[in-house]
């Protein structure tokens, strides 16, 4: 089964009802047809680029789904006879799209993977590691972490590049400090 996408721009003075009844109806033909409907993204109300039956406004709706050759025939058919249809596109994805959408779902997972290991409630740290913590410099707590969802995006080598970075300017931060409580004294 191939995987297809239509766009379709409705008429933005319909009522919210009769949208989502027109993108039922799209959807029903897909499901009739033998598809099976991945993905439907209502876009909202957008300014169209030109004039359309004049009309400067639309709404956009995306359905992306699986299915076979016959059912874009079906939905073209269904959106020369919709009135509220301004205009549609229907496409198929291409291998290379595929392939990114597969990068991307397993990126997404991993990602998720990480975000629950981080969330699991850890250990009540001891009485004594929290006097350690408080008795910390200043200049430790200074330094910024970066989330998961940027470091996951990098490559190893920027980052160890920044970790380098980071752990000289935490070096240098402490000799700064000294320095000014030094002129301070004085």
């Amino acid at each position: 089964m191939a995987i297809y996408e239509t766009v379709v721009i409705l008429d933005s003075l319909l009522p919210a009802k009769e949208i989502d009844d027109a993108v039922d109806r799209f959807s029903q033909i897909i499901t009739e047809n033998g598809g099976t409907i991945r993905k439907v993204d209502k876009w909202g109300k957008r300014r169209l680029a030109y004039e359309i039956q004049k009309k400067q406004y639309g709404f956009y709706v995306a359905i992306e789904f699986e299915g076979e050759g016959n059912i874009p025939k079906a939905l073209q058919s269904e959106y020369n006879y919709t009135d509220p249809v301004l205009r549609y596109l229907t496409y198929r994805y291409d291998k290379h799209q595929l392939k990114a959408m597969a990068k991307a779902a397993k990126m997404q997972a991993s990602l998720e993977v990480a975000s629950t290991a981080a969330e699991a409630p850890a250990e009540t740290p001891a009485p004594e590691a929290v006097e350690e913590k408080t008795e910390a410099p200043a200049a430790e707590s200074a330094v910024e972490e970066t989330p998961v969802e940027e470091t996951a995006a990098k490559s190893e080598t920027e980052v160890t590049e920044e970790a380098g970075a980071e752990e000289e300017n935490a070096a240098e931060a402490p000799a700064e400090e000294a320095s000014t409580e030094e002129e301070k004294n004085d």
